[in-house]
């Protein structure tokens, strides 16, 4: 008699609840039942698994909600496991939230009720064959890419406070340099006002400098001689230890992304090569879009893929009402940033992406409605290329006349 067997997994910071069935496969009757609490460690890990060998089954499906960086250890646990017979999914909060409303109205919610709820959900014939792809150990990298995007924000942040100050210290010196090039961020470093670098001999601010670079220190002093900023010690020291900070934070997105670029090439050499070769897509790009998705043979198809990304069309209709058509947006929004900068690029460099570009403002859509329209036709190009391994072919030059 074959049997199946089925494990939700409710995941709190300090504990994990399991909930375990047996079910006949025929009947679809279940056999065994049994729920318990383990504590997050190496001891309640080992618990876990001596309870669960107290059960017999052909195939185990387990299942866990999605919920951050406390559900990550105990799934890389379980997919490197010695079990072979197994196949891991993390769940979406929201398909079991509506399974359990719909098996009863009642607000009661426990660890133990909300593990039940997942292995039953697990358990249903339609919703088996409906599950997420099975987890694969790809995590690291997708955290990897997220370090990225995370100093964004403060390196913004430190980028407005440094011009706060030098609109008191140096207000002249943000129109004439309103990129701040590394020349002149590490002269502010040492003389950080134009009082300063108005007093200071041309000989010492040419020693600070690179052999390269394109300041003319001679404008510079006279720029600094007629500004209208003040001297204040206080804020020339924020303004330095704000300028190191920025250097600090150039020097580890420089490393997050070198460190990025690596492993995506290490672990997907083939997808990197292809999308190396398809005009305008440069390493980051193709190491955050690798980084993101993972295997692209971990979803079924194209509209997987497209709705993992948050790509996909919903529309609210019923009766003679109907709504508008918008994105789900459901996915993570990196990697729909990604795919928005592809399709940048792809519109820039390849003829294929530039009439498609051509076509979609022809018909007056914006520029922003079109590039994301973009977005989702380079995932839709981008999947069957990686999938089966296809070069990319752009469309020929026009014959000349």
């Amino acid at each position: 008699m074959r049997r199946q067997g089925f494990i939700g997994l409710d995941v709190a910071k300090d504990t994990f609840t399991a909930a375990f069935l047996v079910v006949d496969a025929l009947s679809g009757v279940i056999q065994q039942s049994h729920v318990a609490t383990f504590s997050y460690d190496r001891p309640g890990w080992q618990r876990f698994l001596a309870t669960w060998d107290t059960f017999q089954a052909d195939f185990w499906w387990v299942g866990l909600e999605a919920s951050g960086p406390y559900s990550a250890l105990l799934e890389a646990h379980l997919l490197r496991g010695p079990r072979p017979h197994l196949s891991l999914h993390r769940l979406s909060p929201l398909q079991v939230r509506d399974f359990a409303r719909a098996r009863s109205r009642r607000r009661t919610k426990t660890d133990r009720l909300d593990a039940y709820t997942i292995a039953l959900f697990l358990r249903q014939p339609l919703t088996v064959q409906a599950l997420p792809a099975p987890l694969q150990d790809h995590t690291p990298l997708r955290a990897l890419a997220h370090l990225d995007p995370h100093r964004a924000p403060e390196r913004t942040r430190t980028q407005n406070q440094v011009r706060q100050l030098l609109h008191f210290l140096f207000p002249e010196l943000e129109r004439a340099y309103p990129r701040f090039p590394k020349a002149l961020r590490a002269l502010l470093r040492h003389f950080p006002s134009a009082h300063a670098i108005a007093q200071a001999p041309l000989p010492d601010l040419q020693a600070l400098l690179p052999s390269r670079h394109t300041l003319n220190l001679e404008a510079l002093q006279a720029l600094a001689r007629a500004s209208f900023g003040l001297h204040d010690p206080i804020r020339a020291q924020t303004l330095q230890l704000l300028l190191e900070r920025w250097a600090f934070l150039e020097t580890l997105r420089a490393r997050c992304l070198a460190a990025l670029q690596q492993a995506a090439r290490a672990h997907h050499p083939q997808a990197w090569r292809l999308l190396l070769a398809i005009p305008g897509i440069g390493p980051r790009l193709a190491a955050l879009f690798l980084a993101l998705t993972g295997p692209l043979d971990r979803f079924p198809d194209r509209k997987a893929l497209i709705a993992y990304a948050g790509l996909d069309i919903t529309l609210h209709q019923s009766g003679r009402l109907a709504g508008r058509c918008r994105l789900s947006k459901r996915g993570d929004p990196l990697l729909r940033h990604v795919l928005y900068l592809i399709a940048t690029a792809l519109k820039r460099y390849t003829r294929r992406f530039a009439q498609a570009f051509a076509y979609y403002r022809h018909q007056g859509r914006a520029v922003r409605e079109t590039l994301v329209i973009l977005s989702r036709k380079a995932l839709g190009m981008l999947d069957p290329l990686l999938r089966h391994q296809v070069p990319f072919q752009d469309l020929p030059q026009p014959a000349p006349v």
